[in-house]
């Protein structure tokens, strides 16, 4: 994943000031990167390096969005957002993948199992976080309607 750094994006805290965002990828490098990049846009990061312990994570943490790799041993990240969503504790939550997978067949598998967004590795961190901003203001915004 390669995570260009930027100081120049600015992160729209109009609703919510600091909001957490739980990254679940199995390669440790991804993880740091991404943590980092997350951390310097003002997000509170939290981090799982398998599917199970992403789940765990989420029901206790419930963050305000997730990021989630596909090609992960054991249990891939489909099958995860299909277990986040199908569990009233975590269901609302978006969930963006982060992937290398580019074919069109893998982008319409996960918004079938619930996904909010798709992006693809390499990563760049203004358009992640930029996505990331346009879905947590969603995410704020209905639940103030609900």
């Amino acid at each position: 994943m390669v995570m260009k750094s930027t100081k120049n994006y600015q992160f729209n805290t109009n609703i919510n000031n600091k909001s957490t965002i739980l990254v679940i990828d199995d390669n440790p490098t991804n993880l740091s990167l991404a943590a980092t990049s997350l951390e310097d846009g003002g997000f509170n990061v939290l981090i799982a390096s398998d599917s199970l312990n992403g789940i765990k994570r989420a029901k206790f943490a419930h963050p305000d969005l997730i990021l989630l790799d596909i090609l992960m041993p054991e249990i891939d990240g489909f099958e995860t957002c299909r277990r986040l969503k199908t569990d009233a504790a975590t269901q609302n939550i978006p969930v963006i993948f982060m992937t290398g997978l580019t074919n069109s067949e893998y982008k319409v598998k996960g918004f079938e199992v619930g996904a909010v967004d798709y992006v693809t590795k390499p990563i760049q961190i203004e358009e992640v976080l930029a996505r990331i901003n346009l879905h947590l203001q969603l995410y704020f915004l209905t639940q103030k309607l609900e």
